[in-house]
C-alpha cells in the first residue's frame, strides 16, 4: 500500500473511512466514488489510498492531502471540553470507567438500557491492553470515543448517560473511609475475601500486581457493581468479618468466658489484681495456673 508520492491514509473506525471518502469526493475534481468501493474496511481504505494516489500522480491532489484530510477530521471530533470531568488525577473514576466500559464493548448482552445500546459503537480495541495508571486508563477512555462509531450526538448522551451514573457511585464512600491509609495487609485481605465469595461471585476489575494495585481494585470491583443492595451488604459482611479477624488476632488465640461471683469475690479478685498490677483476667489465669501448679507437685 505504500506509495511514492502519497502519504498512506490510516482509519480506525468506518466513520472516520467515510468521512476521508467523502472529504476527497467534495475537495478533490476528477474523484470518483465507483473507485472507492469495498466489502470491508481494509477493501475501502485500500481503494481510498489507491485513488488519492492516482490524483497526486495526476497533480489534481497536492502530496499533503493526506495530512489535510486527517486534520479535517479531528476539527470534526467532539472537543476536549466535553471530556473534562474525565479527571486523569482522579483514580477512582477513571479505573471504574475504563473497567466499566471495557465490560460493556465486549459485552453487548450487558448493554444498559440508559445508554440506549450506544455504548457498543466505541472501540473495544481501545481497552486491549491492561493499564496500570489512572491517566492510562483516562487516554484510552478518549480513544474509545475517538476512534470508535459513535457520532457526535451519541457521544454526548452516553457521556451524559455515565456521568450520572458516576455520580450515583462516588456518592457511597463507605468502602473507601473504611480502607485504611497505610495498610497493605488489610488490602490484601479484603482483595481475597472478595476472591472467596462463592454465591453469585462479582466480577473482578481486574488481576493486580501489587499491594496497591489491591486496593484499587477492591475499590473498583465494588464499584462495577449495580446491585447496591448487594454492594451495601457486602461492604457490611467484609467489615464485621476484619474486626473480628483484628479481635481474634489481638486475643492471640483466647476467648471470652462468662463466670458468675458474688460482689464480694469480686472486690477480693480486683484486690489481688491490683496487688499485682495485673487486669482481672490475668490475674484468674495467674490463680488457676498457682493451684493447678500445686496439684501437680502433690501428685
Amino acid at each position: 500500500m505504500i506509495r511514492s508520492n502519497a502519504e498512506v491514509l490510516e482509519a480506525a473506525s468506518e466513520r472516520e473511512c467515510a468521512f476521508y471518502a467523502d472529504y476527497l469526493l467534495k475537495t478533490i475534481k476528477g474523484s470518483s466514488a465507483r473507485n472507492l468501493r469495498g466489502e470491508s474496511l481494509e477493501d475501502r481504505l485500500s481503494k481510498l489510498n489507491e485513488e488519492l494516489e492516482s490524483l497526486i500522480n495526476k497533480n489534481r491532489a497536492p502530496k499533503n492531502f493526506a495530512s489535510q484530510m486527517r486534520t479535517a477530521f479531528r476539527s470534526t471530533q467532539l472537543p476536549s471540553s466535553y471530556f473534562r470531568w474525565i479527571d486523569k488525577k482522579d483514580e477512582r473514576l477513571c479505573n471504574w470507567l475504563w473497567c466499566h466500559l471495557k465490560r460493556l464493548t465486549k459485552k453487548p448482552e450487558l448493554d444498559t438500557a440508559d445508554t440506549n445500546n450506544s455504548l457498543q459503537l466505541l472501540s473495544n480495541k481501545a481497552f486491549i491492553i491492561e493499564r496500570e495508571t489512572p491517566a492510562e486508563r483516562q487516554s484510552d477512555v478518549l480513544t474509545a470515543f475517538y476512534d470508535g462509531e459513535a457520532d457526535h450526538k451519541q457521544q454526548q448522551d452516553i457521556l451524559e448517560a455515565l456521568k450520572v451514573k458516576w455520580q450515583e457511585i462516588q456518592t457511597n464512600n463507605t468502602l473507601i473511609n473504611w480502607l485504611e491509609e497505610n495498610n497493605p495487609a488489610q488490602w490484601h485481605w479484603a482483595w481475597s475475601y472478595l476472591q472467596n465469595i462463592t454465591q453469585r461471585p462479582l466480577e473482578q476489575a481486574w488481576i493486580p500486581t501489587s499491594d496497591t494495585e489491591k486496593k484499587a481494585a477492591v475499590i473498583a470491583t465494588i464499584d462495577l457493581s449495580d446491585n447496591v443492595d448487594r454492594k451495601v451488604l457486602i461492604i457490611d459482611k467484609m467489615k464485621k468479618a476484619w474486626s473480628q479477624k483484628k479481635f481474634r488476632e489481638k486475643s492471640s488465640g483466647k476467648k471470652p468466658y462468662s463466670i458468675s461471683m458474688t460482689l464480694n469475690t469480686k472486690q477480693k479478685l480486683n484486690a489481688l489484681a491490683e496487688d499485682r498490677n495485673m487486669k482481672i483476667n490475668e490475674m484468674i489465669e495467674y490463680l488457676v495456673r498457682s493451684e493447678y501448679n500445686k496439684r501437680e507437685i502433690n501428685e
